[in-house]
């Protein structure tokens, strides 16, 4: 700078200029609201985790239920089958015991209207057997209501319990499967 350019004292110059100076404006504060694009996905990750969650835990539980009450109704038939009971008794007990058993597994709407040859079906189609309709398991049809029973114990024993087997054998296959596709999904 020359000193031909400074200012002189014949011009006008502001006392202070700093003093001309206004406060800085500050912008708003951020608002948390409306959240940002990604807080969205992040909170559907969370909810559709929890979700997930709750529904793997129920299903768990559910298998669960079902193991125990086929495990009780394996231990209510070992107590039968010790019973000394008259041949209408035991067979009166077994009907129940199969009949609450599957009301349990398979549902009171699809179970409970269920009589006769029908029953002795559904006997059939989840045992993986005939002997139901074609074999010892047809006194579950007419036989408690007659007076006389005949019918071999053992052979009654036996399929009555091999039903109840074949059904907690199926409720752990369908839990390996399910353990399986979790694993092959991971």
């Amino acid at each position: 700078m020359s000193i031909n350019s400074l200012p002189t004292a014949g011009t006008n110059i502001p006392a202070a200029p700093l003093g001309q100076l206004k406060d800085i404006h500050l912008p708003d504060a951020v608002s948390w609201w409306p959240l940002a694009l990604g807080w969205w996905v992040l909170l559907f990750l969370v909810l559709v985790i929890i979700a997930l969650g709750v529904y793997l835990y129920i299903r768990s539980q559910r298998q669960t239920r079902q193991e125990i009450i086929i495990e009780q109704a394996l231990q209510h038939f070992d107590r039968l089958q010790t019973q000394a009971l008259n041949a209408k008794t035991l067979i009166m007990e077994l009907s129940a015991l199969l009949r609450r058993t599957a009301i349990s597994l398979y549902g009171r709407e699809k179970i409970a209207n269920l009589t006769g040859k029908n029953w002795l079906l559904f006997l059939n189609e989840y045992g993986s057997t005939t002997a139901f309709t074609e074999g010892v398991g047809q006194v579950f049809a007419d036989q408690p209501y007659r007076p006389h029973v005949d019918y071999h114990r053992q052979a009654l024993l036996g399929l009555t319990h091999d039903w109840l087997k074949k059904q907690l054998l199926k409720s752990l296959e369908k839990e390996q499967k399910q353990q399986d596709r979790k694993k092959h999904n991971a």
